[in-house]
């Protein structure tokens, strides 16, 4: 397999997004029941089928993501803007992708009440449970909404994790300091459920 891979990486990121948008019309909106007056505004979530095969990095489980050997032409050193630096030459050689396998993505989760929001992450896992292309496969992409904290310690509570040891060790040691709140680390990115943490999530 012969292409360009930083050309490979754009195309299937921009087909990423695109896809997002298209689906925006399909997108399901899951609210949690009203049990009682704390629960007077429903939980919003808004999540997705994704079969987009974006491309990530880091280190996701064999059963979230396919790998793809592909070749990689020579480039050759060029200026970039962003850093303002020269970037050296590369050799023609060959290399991995990874690309996503069909999941169910949440992009917007905003609770009112304690317990909406664990509830209805609980009630995707369920339905990726149930649907044979995803096998219970659910990724979120973590974002500061309130622009003071973060919810990657409540995903990780849930069970979700980084692709990414160092922030699942970080966040290892906040749980084990009391895991609170208002000193979760500031973390951002995407996170994914482990199959071995989907009971864990369930029963949460």
């Amino acid at each position: 397999m012969k292409v360009d891979f930083l050309n490979k990486v754009t195309n299937l990121a921009a087909a990423s997004k695109t896809a997002a948008k298209t689906k925006s019309a399909s997108i399901d909106t899951a609210v949690s029941g009203i049990k009682n007056d704390a629960f007077e505004k429903a939980c919003e979530i808004r999540y997705y089928f994704d079969d987009s095969k974006c491309v990530v990095f880091g280190d996701f489980p064999k059963n979230y993501v396919d790998v793809d050997k592909v070749f990689v032409e020579a480039q050759p050193e060029r200026f970039s803007r962003f850093t303002k630096k020269l970037i050296p030459a590369v050799d023609a050689h060959w290399d991995t992708v990874q690309t996503l396998k069909p999941n169910y993505y949440i992009e917007h989760l905003f609770s009112h009440a304690k317990g909406q929001g664990s509830e209805a992450v609980k009630n995707i896992v369920k339905k990726s449970l149930e649907d044979s292309r995803t096998q219970g496969r659910v990724v979120i992409h973590c974002d500061v909404i309130d622009g003071k904290t973060s919810p990657a310690g409540f995903y990780y509570k849930l069970g979700f994790r980084f692709p990414s040891e160092q922030n699942n060790t970080l966040l290892k040691n906040w749980l084990e300091k009391g895991g609170q709140r208002q000193n979760a680390p500031m973390m951002t990115g995407m996170m994914y459920l482990p199959s071995e943490n989907i009971t864990h999530c369930l029963n949460y």
